[in-house]
């Protein structure tokens, strides 16, 4: 079997060519290429546009049965689950099937198919060295060459498409043909980078063409329908070992494409509406073919398109809703006539064509299949990855999750379990999504989310499963990179990934695309939003679950270890906890699951709360045995708080145990719980975490005095707010001399970063340590500090002026920070920010309020200062520093 390599040159119009017969084009290194092989100069595309040709020729059937007949950004959600891609045959015929686009915006070739499918960066302007020919693309090349099986390779190239990196809203002739010759070289250098040879056939064509010297997008506005011709007229030229190099005139489809490599290489049908034109390439004559392209003005899902156009040679029929709208001869030039309504017999021949296509033809792609005795589930093969999904009602939030779970690269499938009791969810999904073929609905009403999880794993079909909330959306990546590390290591046994919190989403859509899409149109659009890099999630396993609600596992592992695991609060986290003992748990750190929540940094799946009977868990560490002499004023302190609900846990770092259990033993009346040394004191501290069993969680050192009211103020005032998560006070210091001075809380991460704080004062929800896990071993020194910064880069803290704290030495338990902690501190946050000093991050609140370009203006100043603190400090943190808008710079 003979490797298939597939190029297409983006908004390519094969009358600007020298080797089509353009009398205003010079050769190129195009032309040279295409001229090697079988070139045809007429090739009609389906549309003007990627978004609806390239489905098109990629299955060899009409826009109107892909699902893509529109050029909007969000009909690429919409490809249909029932049509299959030439990818998936080649695919079934045991190939190895590789993608590459020069840009990293808007996957609009079908994602089925593809082993990989891989993307440069967004576009020319954000290129290294603003050239396509990069190490990336290199890198790709070399691996497709690697390739123990037969490949099919699908390169597409954007230089044309991006205009050099100019932005204009019209192009001249010569424009254009000098922006050609610069994609000439770009595409030779791929060209000889590949190197087809013997055992290749190439194929090299465009997707569409474009309008030149006039405003396109004021003629799309003014004339929608006419799309044909100039915007729908490229070339595509055959390349292998016994094809004889040739000019064909004639006119041929793009969705005769795929069907004639299928052919050539294996022999192979695709049984659409595409022929394969294997003869013709052989020596035979050409098919009389009409061709049609398609679009909608919006996307809508009518078998009739908004408009079409049908061809044969140079006559063209355009209609409207299935109405003749126009019919022209382009062979009379620019200054062509309607002929619509002259009698012609080329009119009721096109017009035919297009009854019998699209008016009376097959209805979907599957009446096609199965017309044309073919079966899917015989080609497409295996599902590849099982999405869980469990839906407690129905709501815009699960509704976005379901369409960009729909739209992931591999072979997927989603299986939604319906917990929705109202039936509103069921209803739902049968009016939206009834033809998908791809979303497996499990009603799991009256199971909690254990029994509901195990049901999905029984029905799943995929070698890889994978987690997901109703809470968040996802990147079309988000199968594809968490099944990547199983691909790397088979040691891994669980794959998780960063989090992406939107502040402020100005993109007018819901597609998502790569996470560097999404990113990409988040900034050109003034939005604002960060990733949280969750890096140890597996340390703090089971009692706090920083892994999320989102992951991936191979399906037969946790069959094999009894499913998901029985928990009355955590289901998820004890699952992973039991895959970590079974081998690697790998982070992947890229932002796939997207949410809109403030107070959350990974994703949560909706479940019963933990049902806390206590409000407040006081954890007391001590050190020695001065301190344990303390513990007697400090409980007779406690107990006189007017908060009554709280739990009391001694962190004892030292051998002897005897006083303190004397000591409690007299204050019988408050629940006191003592945890004996570990090996090193974060270890202690963090047993203390796991041991609370308060909502919320408060930490006293044994020499400070809190006030009666102490407790029971903060928890008035962090239940008041709706949102809050955590507030801190004031406290009183008395120095040396018995001077007392009063230190105003930090709210701010920012704040924290560039002064010494810890987390006297500090009352927070117990659940927080699933978004920031647990203390460090390496940050001992520092402890309270490292905390309070990850704390606060949850939310920035609510906050009481009042001191409530009355302090006798400067900072908590073991805090002795000097100059290095500064750094330490530093390097902390920059890793929790993913290796990004992100200052929409750390100003959060301010994006919030404004957009992107308002807010950077308003505190371009005070980012400076923060900056300026931390290159004083001298660390060297190697990160980058992201702003909205100027995206990534050094």
């Amino acid at each position: 079997m003979k490797n298939i390599i597939w190029i297409v040159i983006d908004t390519l119009r094969s009358d600007m060519l020298a080797s089509c017969l353009s009398p205003k084009a010079v050769p190129n290194e195009i032309d040279d290429v295409m001229e090697q092989g079988y070139l045809f100069t007429d090739v009609m595309t389906t549309g003007g546009s990627t978004r609806n040709s390239a489905p098109a020729y990629f299955s060899a059937m009409r826009p109107g049965l892909t699902g893509m007949a529109s050029s909007s950004v969000q009909s690429i959600r919409y490809f249909k689950d029932d049509v299959l891609t030439v990818t998936e045959h080649f695919k079934h015929h045991g190939y190895r099937t590789f993608r590459w686009s020069d840009s990293s915006l808007d996957s609009c070739q079908p994602k089925r198919g593809f082993d990989v499918f891989e993307a440069g960066y967004p576009n020319i302007n954000l290129t290294p060295d603003k050239s396509y020919d990069n190490e990336k693309r290199n890198n790709f090349i070399n691996m497709v060459r690697k390739s123990t099986k037969p490949f099919f390779a699908y390169f597409h190239l954007y230089y044309i498409h991006d205009f050099g990196g100019k932005k204009k809203s019209s192009w001249t002739t010569d424009d254009y043909l000098y922006i050609i010759s610069q994609q000439a070289k770009d595409f030779k250098s791929l060209w000889d980078k590949v190197a087809p040879g013997q055992n290749d056939i190439a194929v090299v064509t465009s997707d569409h063409g474009c309008i030149l010297n006039e405003n396109y997008v004021e003629y799309d506005k003014v004339k929608p329908w006419r799309f044909a011709n100039n915007k729908t007229r490229v070339p595509a030229s055959f390349i292998a070992e016994g094809l004889t190099p040739q000019k064909n005139h004639d006119l041929i489809r793009s969705i005769d494409i795929a069907p004639t490599l299928l052919d050539l290489a294996v022999g192979g049908e695709m049984k659409a509406q595409g022929v394969s034109l294997k003869s013709t390439l052989l020596g035979g004559p050409t098919p009389e073919l009409i061709g049609i392209a398609e679009r909608n003005h919006y996307q809508n899902f009518d078998i009739i398109t908004d408009f079409a156009c049908v061809r044969k040679k140079d006559w063209a029929l355009y209609l409207d809703k299935g109405v003749p709208k126009a019919l022209y001869d382009y062979s009379e030039g620019e200054f062509a006539t309607d002929h619509l309504g002259d009698g012609l017999k080329i009119e009721h021949e096109l017009n035919e064509f297009y009854r019998q296509t699209a008016i009376d033809g097959p209805k979907t792609a599957q009446k096609l299949y199965e017309q044309n005795g073919l079966s899917i589930d015989e080609i497409r093969g295996n599902i590849e990855v099982s999405i869980l999904l469990p839906v407690f009602n129905w709501s815009e939030d699960s509704r976005l999750a379901i369409e960009a779970l729909l739209d992931q690269l591999l072979l997927t499938e989603l299986i939604l379990l319906d917990a929705d009791e109202s039936g509103e969810t069921a209803e739902m999904l049968k009016e939206k999504y009834s033809d998908r073929l791809l979303l497996n609905y499990i009603n799991a009403k009256g199971m909690n989310l254990q029994q509901m999880l195990n049901l999905g794993l029984d029905q799943a079909k995929g070698a890889y499963t994978v987690t997901a909330t109703p809470n968040s959306q996802y990147t079309e990546n988000f199968c594809y990179s968490l099944r990547e590390h199983f691909l790397e290591n088979s040691a891994t046994v669980l794959s998780y990934p960063n989090m992406k919190r939107m502040i402020a989403d100005r993109r007018d859509m819901e597609y998502i695309g790569s996470d560097s899409c999404f990113d990409e149109i988040m900034f050109s659009r003034l939005g604002s939003l960060f990733d949280h890099k969750a890096g140890t999630a597996a340390i703090s396993l089971p009692q706090f679950n920083e892994i999320g609600a989102c992951a991936m596992f191979e399906t037969e592992t946790l069959r094999s270890e009894g499913g998901f695991s029985e928990s009355v609060n955590d289901v998820l986290g004890k699952t992973w906890f039991k895959l970590n003992k079974k081998g690697k748990v790998s982070h992947v750190n890229k932002g796939l699951v997207i949410s809109k929540e403030k107070n959350t940094l990974r994703p949560r799946m909706p479940e019963s709360p933990r049902g806390e009977k206590l409000k407040i868990s006081i954890l007391v560490p001590m050190e020695s045995i001065a301190e344990h002499r303390k513990l007697p004023v400090f409980l007779n302190m406690i107990s006189k708080q007017t908060e009554k609900s709280f739990e009391i846990i001694l962190l004892n770092s030292s051998e002897q145990n005897d006083l303190i259990t004397a000591v409690s033993r007299d204050f019988p009346e408050l629940k006191i719980k003592l945890l004996s040394p570990q090996k090193n004191i974060s270890e202690l501290y963090n047993t203390g975490l796991f041991a609370s069993q308060g909502e919320f969680l408060f930490w006293a050192d044994i020499s400070d005095k809190l006030l009666p009211h102490t407790l029971s103020e903060l928890l008035k005032k962090i239940e008041e707010e709706d949102d809050a998560i955590a507030i801190k006070c004031g406290h009183v210091l008395y120095g040396a001399e018995n001077t007392a001075q009063e230190v105003k809380p930090l709210a701010q991460a920012r704040e924290m970063i560039c002064e010494i704080c810890d987390l006297r004062g500090l009352l927070y929800k117990r659940r927080l340590h699933n978004e920031v896990g647990t203390f460090r071993s390496t940050a001992e020194q520092e402890m309270g500090w490292d905390m309070c910064v990850r704390l606060g880069l949850v939310r920035s803290f609510k906050v009481i002026e009042e001191p409530l704290v009355i302090a006798q030495k400067p900072y908590q338990f073991t805090m002795n920070p000097d100059i290095t902690s500064y750094h330490r501190i530093l390097r902390s946050t920059i890793n929790s920010m993913g290796n990004t000093i992100d200052l929409v991050r750390l100003y959060e609140d301010d994006f919030r309020r404004h957009q992107a370009d308002r807010a950077r203006y308003i505190l371009e100043d005070e980012m400076m200062v923060t900056l300026e603190l931390i290159n004083k400090s001298g660390i060297n943190s190697a990160a980058l520093l992201r702003v909205p808008k100027t995206h990534y710079i050094n």
